[in-house]
């Protein structure tokens, strides 16, 4: 069964992918914060995009991916939780 969280995560995911080629073009190698399938800010590292994720929205309801042409769904670990562990 697939949680609120992890359904959020895929729909953050899905609509950054959907962006990508217009991001690539203005914020490559930049990390994004998603919340809502919507890009809020851009970052120069994760840890700050982390760090922003969690004071905005808490412990879930956002995604954290880096603007580049090789990117993964890394499902629950695009959520902020993996990044703080880098």
């Amino acid at each position: 069964m697939t949680s609120a969280k992890e359904t959020e995560i895929d729909l953050n995911y899905y609509a950054f992918r959907s962006q990508l080629p217009d991001l690539l073009r203005t914020h490559a190698g930049e990390y994004a914060l998603i919340h809502k399938q919507k890009v809020i800010s851009f970052f120069d590292n994760a840890i700050d995009a982390v760090t922003e994720g969690f004071s905005k929205y808490g412990d879930g309801g956002y995604s954290i991916q880096e603007v580049t042409r090789e990117v993964e769904n890394l499902g629950f670990y695009s959520y902020a939780g993996g990044a703080l562990q880098a």
